[in-house]
Formats: C-alpha cells, sequence, structure tokens
C-alpha cells in the first residue's frame, strides 16, 4: 500500500498531514477524502455554511494527485423560517 497525505484548508485554517495514510489504490484515496470532507464538516455544520472546505491529496513524493472541495449551502424560506424562529 502506498501513502498519501491528506491537506484541508478552508477560509480560516489550513492544516498539512504530515503523518499520512496508507491507502490500497485510488480508489480508497478518493472514499478516504470524501469521507474526511463530510466527517468534518458534520462535526461543525454552522461553520462551514456558505463556504468550501478542501482537500489536497499528496503521494510520497509531495504530488498533487487528488482534490475534491465541499460546499455547503443553507436558506429559509419565508414561510418556514418565520415559524421555524419562533
Amino acid at each position: 500500500m502506498a501513502r498519501y497525505f491528506f491537506d484541508f484548508q478552508d477560509l480560516h485554517l489550513s492544516i498539512r498531514d504530515e503523518e499520512g495514510t496508507e491507502c490500497a489504490n485510488p480508489r480508497a484515496v478518493s472514499s478516504e477524502a470524501l469521507r474526511a470532507l463530510c466527517q468534518i464538516a458534520g462535526d461543525r455544520p454552522e461553520r462551514y455554511a456558505g463556504q468550501r472546505l478542501n482537500v489536497v491529496v499528496r503521494d510520497a513524493n509531495d504530488r498533487t494527485v487528488f482534490t475534491a472541495s465541499l460546499e455547503l449551502s443553507a436558506a429559509w424560506h419565508a414561510e418556514q423560517g418565520e415559524s421555524q424562529a419562533a
């Protein structure tokens, strides 16, 4: 298995993965990247509403091999927003 490094970025922070994760194949790399994006955004969804969260995956030679992003959007609609706020 090869080792890949998953770096995360949003408007407020940048986290560089120094440990890496072993992945069996390209599909495992993309699955891990997408799962991590969803998990991070799911832990604090209000932080990511209206923003983009990015992951850049590097191989052991420091080459970018995969990128993905997640952007959450949310909007109240007039009638629902008023009844939900009360």
